[in-house]
């Protein structure tokens, strides 16, 4: 009868060991999801806008685009003369493009980034908040209106309505702008002044207060 129970005795303990060693196996498998920091940050995925063409012609990376087209993250818009477009960006906001300006949009969910290559730029914030970069630091809540001497680098955290526009105007496929127009103009009236000294000076022209030519004495 003793030697039944101790064998009855090592069976159940054999039981009991493999028992616990199976539970702790299956936790240590399990312990790398359950102790998985909360903070953690997940890899943000690019935002998308579409693109709606108010009026002229308008391009995504040098390719012609309609309303409808998608815009992705570092894409660059550039309109024509006459062309304008607005980014919907969803909870990001918008960003209407003018006439004349080329845009690149960078964006990830919580973040917009918005930069353009122009010699002079308006900034029409409409709503919302955007905190300008360069060429000089500042902060616009809308409705605010400003203009900067270069292209510019902003960005906003959402929720943003804004214009941007590159200033001036084209002429002959060449920018014009406040201080061209100035230049264009002395160099008109030096080239006026030139070809009247010119004239003047020709056979047969007529030289201002020139005496009149005296008659042969015979």
């Amino acid at each position: 009868m003793k030697l039944r129970t101790s064998y009855s005795r090592t069976a159940m303990s054999l039981v009991l060991t493999m028992a616990v060693a199976t539970v702790f196996t299956l936790s240590s498998f399990a312990a790398p999801e359950v102790n998985k920091p909360a903070g953690e940050a997940f890899p943000p995925q690019d935002c998308t806008g579409t693109l709606t063409v108010k009026h002229g012609s308008v391009t995504i990376n040098g390719n012609n685009a309609q309303t409808g087209a998608t815009v992705l993250t570092g894409s660059v818009i550039s309109t024509s003369s006459n062309g304008e477009a607005i980014v919907d960006l969803g909870a990001l906001g918008r960003v209407e493009i003018g006439d004349n300006t080329t845009v690149t949009l960078i964006c990830v969910p919580n973040l917009l980034q918005i930069k353009t290559t122009c010699s002079r730029t308006e900034v029409e914030v409409r709503r919302g908040t955007l905190e300008v970069k360069s060429p000089k630091q500042e902060t616009l809540v809308g409705p605010k209106k400003e203009h900067y001497n270069d292209g510019i680098d902003a960005t906003s955290t959402g929720g943003i309505d804004v214009k941007v526009e590159c200033e001036g105007r084209k002429a002959g496929g060449y920018f014009i702008g406040p201080g061209w127009l100035g230049l264009l103009a002395l160099i008109g009236i030096g080239a006026a002044v030139a070809i009247g000294i010119t004239i003047g000076d020709e056979p047969g022209g007529t030289t201002p207060n020139a005496p009149p030519p005296s008659s042969a004495i015979r």
